[in-house]
């Protein structure tokens, strides 16, 4: 009889462990991860970031817009042996190029996110010659004015970190979209490099 009743006792801890199991699992995925912490270096590939852009006609080109690229390089890196290129032609004086990358995230809930990343100019001025560009918000960002300026792109020869912070309400989906680029503020081609990612969402 004893032993009848240590089983009875088992099998249903077995089943209350097992049902709260299945809850916290519907819960995690309903409401999604407390916190994000992402941090990219561009080594083994994109990291799934998606390169896009909002630049005008090329007059050169009737029918094309001006040339803009987004590439994986080893020439130049932060740390590790690779970052991010990113180039546009702005001799029209307009144009801005960016990678994105969409997180998942709590859902219908507030959310801050703070990110950072390293962006490598060749030279410094005095002169505005591009812009740095962010964007944190719960849809997919496409053009240029979805991304908001977090500083001049040649304040420095080199290396120099930049940072974008914001708070969000997220929807049903959880989704929360990270970008991150340049923007042309002067008549010429530009190149500049990215590196060392950093996304924390809480």
């Amino acid at each position: 009889m004893r032993k009848i009743v240590r089983m009875r006792t088992s099998f249903k801890l077995g089943a209350a462990i097992g049902i709260l199991i299945i809850i916290s699992a519907v819960a995690g995925w309903y409401f999604g991860p407390e916190s994000i912490a992402y941090n990219e270096g561009f080594e083994q590939d994109f990291g799934g970031w998606i390169g896009d852009a909002d630049v005008p006609p090329d007059p050169n080109n009737p029918g094309s817009n001006v040339e803009w690229n987004v590439s994986r390089t080893t020439s130049l890196a932060k740390s590790g042996q690779h970052s991010v290129e990113l180039y546009i032609d702005g001799r029209q004086d307009d144009g801005t190029v960016w990678i994105e990358k969409m997180l998942s995230t709590k859902r219908n809930a507030q959310v801050q996110v703070n990110f950072s990343f390293d962006l490598h100019s060749e030279s410094e001025s005095f002169n505005v010659i591009a812009a740095v560009v962010g964007f944190a918000g719960t849809s997919n960002p496409e053009v240029e004015a979805d991304l908001k300026v977090v500083g001049k792109a040649n304040d420095v020869s080199g290396w120099k970190r930049y940072t974008y912070i914001a708070t969000l309400e997220t929807d049903s989906s959880g989704e929360v979209w990270v970008a991150l680029g340049i923007s042309v503020r002067w008549e010429t081609e530009i190149i500049y490099n990215v590196d060392d990612v950093k996304v924390t969402i809480d």
